[in-house]
Formats: C-alpha cells, structure tokens, sequence
C-alpha cells in the first residue's frame, strides 16, 4: 500500500475526530484548488478493540469521501495488530497503547515507517462490589500485582 495513502488516512482519522469534538463554524469561501487525483486501492486496519468503533465510523466516513478505496476495519487486539502492521500484513493498527521499541524494530526492519497519532485515550474503572467478603479496599498496589505480566495472584 502507498505510504502517503496510509499517512493519509491516517490524518484524516485524528481529523475526523477532532473535528467531531469541535464546534460548527462557518468559514469564508477560498478559491477552489485543483481537485486531487480520485484515491482508489485498499486500506486495512486492525487491532484494539477499544479503538475499533472510531476506527469503523472513520473508514465509514473515508469511503463516503473517496469511494474508489475499500476500508476493512478488523480487531485483533493491540498485540495483534502491531504484530499484523510491523509485519506489513495491514496498512493502520489501532493500539490502546504507544508502539513498543521491539516492535519499532520489526517495523523498521521490515521497511515499514511508523507515524503514531494520538487520538484519544481510553481507562479503566475498578469496581468492588459491595456484597465480596474478600475485601472491602484495593490499593493500587494489589492492582499492579494482580495484573503484572508474570503474576500468580488467582484469586
């Protein structure tokens, strides 16, 4: 897939975003510019579940705009998708997360130049329900053992 197709998108989803988060103005009438090439090819994006719903109603929006390129949207998870996009396998990946170093590398060796763009952020809420008898307070700390890579915690 073209980089500047990709790169292209890839503004146009944080565009689009923004821009759905910003009040309506009217702006004043500029001379027109050439029109561009029509796009046409194919862009597929994958990745986190959590950024697969801006990533569906942006790819919706594109293909309205640019009707010659076709749009598939997939969640495979963060992991997944960084796996899928340093490899060269899609063009976009949505993560919930920055681009490790490892996969940094992948992509680089791979000849695949990597632009991250912020677009939103996602949290968690911890919740204990008031009728466990297991505890009545979870410190951070318990959390941050509880979901450690390498962590025995069960229960």
């Amino acid at each position: 897939m073209n980089k500047k197709i990709a790169a292209l998108v890839s503004t146009l989803v944080l565009t689009s975003v923004l821009a759905a988060c910003g009040a309506q103005t009217q702006t004043p009438a500029t001379p027109s510019a050439p029109a561009a090439p029509a796009l046409t090819g194919t862009i597929t994006i994958d990745g986190s579940s959590t950024v697969y719903p801006v990533s569906e109603a942006v790819a919706e929006e594109f293909q309205i705009e640019n009707n010659g390129v076709r749009v598939s949207v997939s969640q495979s998870g963060t992991g997944g998708g960084m796996k899928k996009f340093t490899a060269g396998e899609i063009e976009i990946t949505g993560a919930s997360r920055q681009i490790k170093d490892t996969e940094l590398a992948d992509a680089k060796a791979n000849g695949i130049e990597v632009i991250e763009i912020e677009v939103a952020y996602d949290g968690i809420a911890v919740v204990v329900n008031n009728a466990a008898t297991f505890t009545d307070n979870i410190t951070m700390e318990e959390l941050n053992t509880m979901w450690k890579v390498d962590s025995t915690v069960k229960t």
